[in-house]
């Protein structure tokens, strides 16, 4: 007699899509979610406006589908415009929106979703992700076992890795924000609220792509999250990234010291400065941009990319003490995955700014060492293989050591 295979349980958690016109990528991220589908789980789309055959692909793959048309989408009207360009232009820059231009509401978007869900505990996807791991059980006994309210994994954005909690109780949380919207915890009356949970690479691992040709304007949103709730620091460092993307550099200037200013979280006003100082670069005044970064650095110790940046710059000056210095301090800070940086300040960046500024202060055994080790852990970086002829011998590129 043929023993009974017992069929795994249905997850525990939903797990919600937001998309619009994702024909092209919703798919994978479908494909990626089928084992999760076969269990039973509840898997819907957000569909909200697509013209292509986005609702037809989520249709085939057995999902529900919610359509939202363009209930979320309002227009910038001629008047806002104009307070947003009196507000946040500087030195003649901009125009920096235009009257007419597309609105979206993703905070309202996910909010909506989440209520949507069947289960309390909601994991929110983007058309465009792909889920790199995903262990239903372990996710499962979490939920189960109580006393969680939210967990945390990484996201990874090109060569960056971001910790996100978009996998949450609703009961406990609600989204805010129209633009680069975020969770806050909700009112429940706990006097000893549950704690997020932080997931590792094999539980629960996202990679965020961008969708090739598609437009995305965040600068009205954001400058209107700052009009509607200028006491938020988050909504001034957003502008200000924003601005910076745009080369709106002395507007950006403005809204990142706004921020730097405020009494909020000092990693994210560390990194206000950083982008303050790319600004002023930008625009030819790398004395001040060494002052700000050296105000970064002094705000957060705890993250390579103050430093980093410095060094850098003082690189380019071909001050190559001080951007050694810089470079050997950052070398000694472990990673902790606060703030999202780049990857390669914690590989091979330190050791590319070190291998350059010991050869020209005629350190060059040790700078050799460094070159070695920064080839060894980014082969592809096509600057270090070009230096090779400063190091000519015929030694290999070892392994990496224990800097």
């Amino acid at each position: 007699m043929c023993a009974r295979t017992e069929r795994p349980a249905a997850p525990r958690f939903s797990v919600a899509v937001l998309a619009r016109n994702e024909a092209s990528s919703l798919p994978h991220l479908l494909d990626d979610l089928e084992r999760f589908v076969a269990r039973g789980g509840e898997l819907f789309v957000v569909d909200t406006g697509s013209t292509d055959d986005t609702v037809a692909i989520a249709r085939d793959h057995g999902c529900r589908v919610e359509t939202m048309h363009d209930r979320f989408d309002t227009a910038l009207d001629a008047t806002t415009a104009a307070e947003i360009e009196q507000r946040f232009a500087r030195a003649g820059e901009g125009p920096l929106v235009e009257a007419g231009e597309r609105l979206f509401h993703f905070g309202d978007a996910r909010q909506e979703a989440g209520l949507l869900a069947g289960h309390a505990f909601v994991l929110q996807l983007d058309a465009t992700d792909e889920l790199l791991a995903l262990d239903i059980d372990a996710l499962d006994r979490r939920i189960d076992a109580g006393g969680v309210r939210a967990f945390e994994y990484d996201q990874l954005y090109g060569n960056v890795r971001l910790r996100i909690a978009r996998f949450y109780d609703r009961a406990r949380y609600h989204w805010e924000g129209r633009v680069h919207e975020i969770l806050e915890a909700s009112a429940t009356g706990d006097p000893t609220p549950a704690p997020r949970i932080r997931c590792d690479a094999m539980q629960l691992l996202v990679r965020h792509n961008k969708t090739e040709g598609k437009t995305r304007n965040y600068l009205a949103g954001l400058a209107l999250q700052v009009m509607e709730r200028p006491e938020r620091p988050r909504w001034w460092h957003y502008l200000g990234r924003e601005l910076r993307y745009q080369c709106w550099y002395h507007s950006a200037i403005a809204a990142l010291e706004t921020h730097a200013a405020m009494d909020a979280w000092p990693a994210e006003r560390s990194q206000s400065l950083c982008f303050m100082g790319e600004c002023l670069e930008g625009l030819g005044r790398a004395a001040d941009a060494v002052e700000v970064y050296q105000r970064a650095v002094e705000l957060d110790g705890m993250r390579r990319e103050p430093l980093l940046r410095l060094a850098t710059t003082y690189s380019r000056q071909g001050a190559f003490e001080a951007a050694a210095e810089g470079a050997s301090r950052a070398l000694a800070i472990p990673y902790t995955g606060g703030l999202p940086e780049p990857e390669a300040n914690y590989t091979w960046i330190p050791h590319s700014i070190l291998y350059w500024s010991l050869f020209w202060l005629g350190r060059k055994e040790e700078a050799r060492g460094h070159w070695e080790v920064c080839l060894s852990l980014a082969p592809e970086e096509s600057r270090a293989r070009e230096y090779a002829r400063l190091f000519p011998s015929g030694r290999q590129a070892s392994g990496p050591r224990n800097w």
